[in-house]
């Protein structure tokens, strides 16, 4: 009698360690994914005539592909990407939409990016730990975990994560993360009154965009791709219409800084969302030409 306690004893040993083990690498898991992918996360500014948006978005290779929320581009009069090291691009073209699903991928000309893997968002479960890295309230690299709360489908047909990791305004775009660092979903939206109920959209879904070829006719009214293809190619032609990107010196002041770029105060302290004309050495600002 005294054996089969003994063994049981023994099991529940090893089980409970290996809990306690795994819990203590926690903190660990998410601090080294963040050091390997916050790179790979980058930050969208919109203009559109609704006003202006911030938003994230991830690479999905090292040649530029950048997968964000559809809603976040639609109807821009204008779109930049910023990177992680303060580098400003303007993306040099769409390679497609999906608004069903709330999937844009466009391109920058980066170099040789950091990018994230894409993994099967078949295989995530209810209860699995995830995590984002995003830009919150225009807060950059902001990381946060959480659980798969539910898996959900759609009245269309669609799946759909619901996650307990807290999103914001500025989230939107961003990827959902397994903690093997693979990008599972995409962070896409959040019921403002519910608490803590947000959702994103499973990258599945994105690889299954990439293998259809992309028809801008399609989009003709409503994607900022047809409304500012023009525009965007000649900025990526002019290095001139795109952000300078300027550390402020000192005896700098907006004002000067407005006159030298050939551009207002009122734009400059919109673009970097600053609360007034203040600036101060070392800071980094985008200032328009």
């Amino acid at each position: 009698m005294l054996r089969p306690i003994l063994n049981f004893c023994f099991v529940s040993f090893l089980i409970f360690s290996s809990i306690d083990g795994f819990a203590s690498d926690d903190p660990n898991v998410i601090a080294d994914l963040f050091s390997e992918k916050a790179d790979a996360v980058v930050m969208i500014a919109v203009e559109s005539k609704d006003g202006d948006k911030l938003g994230s978005g991830f690479f999905i290779s090292r040649d530029g592909k950048i997968v964000t929320n559809y809603h976040l581009i639609s109807g821009a009069r204008k779109v930049v990407v910023k990177l992680k090291n303060n580098s400003v691009y303007v993306p040099r073209r769409v390679v497609n939409l999906d608004p069903d699903k709330d999937i844009a991928v466009i391109q920058i000309d980066a170099p040789k990016t950091t990018y994230l893997q894409m993994g099967d968002s078949n295989s995530v479960v209810v209860g699995q730990r995830v995590l984002t890295i995003g830009n919150p309230l225009g807060l950059e690299s902001s990381v946060s975990d959480g659980l798969i709360s539910s898996v959900r489908v759609t009245g269309q047909g669609l799946k759909i994560f619901q996650i307990s990791v807290p999103l914001s305004n500025g989230s939107s775009g961003g990827p959902l993360m397994d903690l093997d660092g693979n990008a599972v979903g995409i962070t896409t939206a959040s019921l403002a009154k519910g608490q803590n109920l947000n959702f994103a959209v499973p990258i599945n879904y994105v690889k299954m965009l990439l293998k259809k070829p992309f028809d801008p006719s399609r989009f003709a009214r409503q994607s900022w791709q047809s409304e500012g293809a023009v525009r965007t190619k000649r900025s990526s032609e002019n290095p001139s219409r795109p952000p300078h990107d300027y550390v402020v010196k000192e005896g700098d002041t907006l004002y000067g800084l407005a006159r030298k770029f050939q551009t207002s105060v009122k734009e400059c302290v919109r673009i970097n969302h600053l609360k007034d004309s203040k600036i101060y050495p070392g800071q980094r600002l985008l200032i328009p030409y």
